[in-house]
């Protein structure tokens, strides 16, 4: 089932992005292999050119992507008043996206979620400095999805996430609510926050059997 998702994902990412079928296999199929394993449902959540970019970014250094349940999610990025009195626009907001993860229609272009996570040199913690996407995992969370994707652009000063240890502690983004400071505060260590997707430089065997190219003809994998 996951294959024949990877290939209808990578075959409609190919026409998007102007590329022929065997290049778009061989630099987007493996990791897309890998997120469909955790949930094929992900997939379908997300823009799918913005899923191929957060793959790109992971294979060229720009970043890395993984998968984080929503609620850690959630703990790590700057907080929100969902149902607070004044912000009824944020449970509007997250009850449309409920709507439309229900209906199949994924996230808005160029709005991938991602975490920002910054050294601390003094500690060799990190600290998350910036986020996009807490509606989209409040919505996750509350349908009862156990992870979602998440893109960790590179930082500076700051190494490669996935060379780092899993016992790293993170500290949670600094925030404020109507002028109140709500302080960053240590939420767990990056193993237990995050996993990341390894790089898959080419398309598994048979991820993609028997896909064609249309332009160039043959089969892509076998």
């Amino acid at each position: 089932m996951a294959s024949k998702l990877v290939r209808t994902f990578v075959e409609s990412l190919a026409k998007k992005v102007d590329m022929t079928l065997r290049d778009a296999s061989s630099t987007y199929a493996g990791k897309t292999e890998k997120i469909a394993k955790e949930d094929p449902r992900l997939l379908k959540i997300y823009d799918e050119e913005d899923i191929g970019s957060a793959i790109y970014n992971s294979r060229t250094g720009q970043g890395n992507l993984g998968v984080v349940e929503p609620q850690r999610f959630l703990d790590m990025a700057a907080q929100m008043p969902t149902d607070k009195k004044g912000y009824e626009f944020i449970r509007e907001t997250i009850d449309q996206k409920k709507q439309d993860i229900a209906q199949g229609v994924p996230r808005e272009q160029y709005t991938f979620p991602s975490l920002g996570m910054r050294l601390n040199p003094k500690d060799n913690s990190l600290f998350v400095n910036l986020h996009d996407g807490r509606h989209i995992n409040t919505a996750m969370k509350e349908m009862g999805y156990p992870k979602g994707l998440v893109q960790f652009p590179s930082q500076y000063k700051t190494p490669d996430l996935k060379t780092m240890s899993p016992d790293t502690p993170v500290y949670s983004e600094e925030s404020f609510i109507d002028d109140v400071e709500i302080p960053s505060k240590q939420v767990g260590t990056l193993g237990e926050l995050v996993k990341f997707l390894g790089l898959a430089g080419v398309a598994a065997p048979g991820a993609l059997s028997q896909l064609t190219d249309n332009q160039e003809g043959g089969k892509v994998v076998e």
